[in-house]
C-alpha cells in the first residue's frame, strides 16, 4: 500500500523552485496562454509572477508543498482569512511593477484586465473571512498521484476546525470535479469578456467535525 504524500510548509530556500513548479503546472492554463502566447516568454514571465506570489503567501505561512527528493513537485498557495489575497490586483508596489515590466505592456494589460474581472467575482461571491486558494499546481510528471489532494488537506482541516469557508477560481473545466470531490461547489461561472477565458468560482463551506 503506497504511503500518502507528506505535506510540509514551504521553506524560504524553496520559494524559487516552487515558482518554477507552478509555472510548469500552469503552462497550458487558458489564462496564461491568453496572457502570453509565446512559449518561452510564458515560462519566464509566469515563473517570475508565481515566485512573487509564493513569497507573499509564505509570509503568512500559507504555502504548502510536497518535497520527495529535495525539490518541490507540488505547491498550494493559500491566503488565510486575515491576510490580503496575493492577486495582481491586490499586490501593488515595486515588486509588481517589476513583474509588469517583465511581462511587457501588452501582456501585462491582458493579464491585469482579465484578473480584475475574476477579482470582482471573488468579492461578489465571498463576504466575510475565508481561506483563498490562490494557486494549486503539481509538476506534470507527478500528476495523478494524489499530491494535489494531499496539498489541500492541511488548510481544509483548519478551515473545518475554525468554521471558515474556502474559495478558489479555476479556468479549466476538468478541475471542477476534482474540487467538488473535496467539498467545493460552483457558485459562479462564466466567460471573462475581453479574454473569452471561461472560469468557475467555487466555494467550500466548513464541514462539521465527525
Amino acid at each position: 500500500m503506497s504511503r500518502a504524500p507528506q505535506i510540509v510548509l514551504l521553506a524560504e530556500k524553496q520559494i524559487l523552485a516552487a515558482g518554477q513548479v507552478l509555472a510548469r503546472a500552469f503552462f497550458n492554463d487558458p489564462l496564461c496562454v491568453y496572457t502570453e502566447p509565446d512559449l518561452e516568454a510564458r515560462m519566464s514571465h509566469f515563473t517570475s509572477l508565481f515566485t512573487l506570489l509564493v513569497r507573499k503567501g509564505a509570509r503568512h505561512d500559507g504555502v504548502y508543498t510536497h518535497i520527495p527528493i529535495g525539490r518541490p513537485d507540488g505547491v498550494a498557495v493559500w491566503m488565510p482569512p486575515h491576510a490580503e489575497e496575493p492577486t495582481p490586483v491586490a499586490a501593488v508596489g515595486s515588486e509588481m511593477d517589476q513583474i509588469g515590466q517583465r511581462f511587457g505592456p501588452e501582456a501585462d494589460q491582458r493579464f491585469t484586465v482579465a484578473y480584475q474581472h475574476f477579482d470582482h467575482v471573488h468579492h461578489q461571491c465571498m463576504v466575510g473571512p475565508h481561506w483563498y486558494l490562490a494557486l494549486l499546481g503539481v509538476a506534470p510528471r507527478c500528476q495523478r498521484q494524489g499530491i494535489g489532494r494531499a496539498l489541500l488537506t492541511p488548510v481544509l482541516q483548519m478551515a473545518d476546525h475554525e468554521g471558515i469557508p474556502c474559495y478558489l477560481e479555476t479556468f479549466v473545466w476538468d478541475n471542477v470535479p476534482f474540487y467538488e470531490h473535496r467539498g467545493f461547489q460552483v457558485v459562479d461561472a462564466g466567460v471573462e469578456p475581453q479574454s473569452r477565458v471561461a472560469f468557475w468560482a467555487m466555494k467550500r463551506e466548513p464541514h462539521a467535525a465527525r
